[in-house]
């Protein structure tokens, strides 16, 4: 994979999180540039350069999908916050919207 300036998600916040580039296959429309990574730690959390339709997120966030209840789900995030968020964080953040 050829690394691009195109990208929301920096390799400097790639590796201080540990984010993993994703090879699961999930449902979801997928932004051809966009990429889609695990989350380290909780299992079935993505971190995508797109939403969930497709749409390449704006610069500066990024899009946190997970599993909910109805199937995947998520909510957009500034990378400011993923950068600042620790597993716990992110935890409750998925917990609190799984509703969906």
């Amino acid at each position: 994979m050829t690394i691009t300036d195109d990208y929301n998600i920096d390799e400097e916040t790639i590796s201080k999180i540990g984010l993993r580039l994703s090879n699961e296959h999930i449902n979801a429309q997928i932004a051809p540039t966009a990429r889609i990574f695990e989350y380290p730690h909780l299992e079935k959390v993505f971190i995508m350069e797109s939403d969930l339709y497709g749409n390449t997120m704006p610069k500066d966030s990024c899009f946190l999908a997970f599993y909910g209840h109805h199937g995947l789900i998520g909510k957009p995030l500034k990378i400011e916050t993923l950068k600042n968020a620790d597993v716990k964080d992110i935890k409750n953040m998925v917990e609190s919207n799984e509703e969906g």
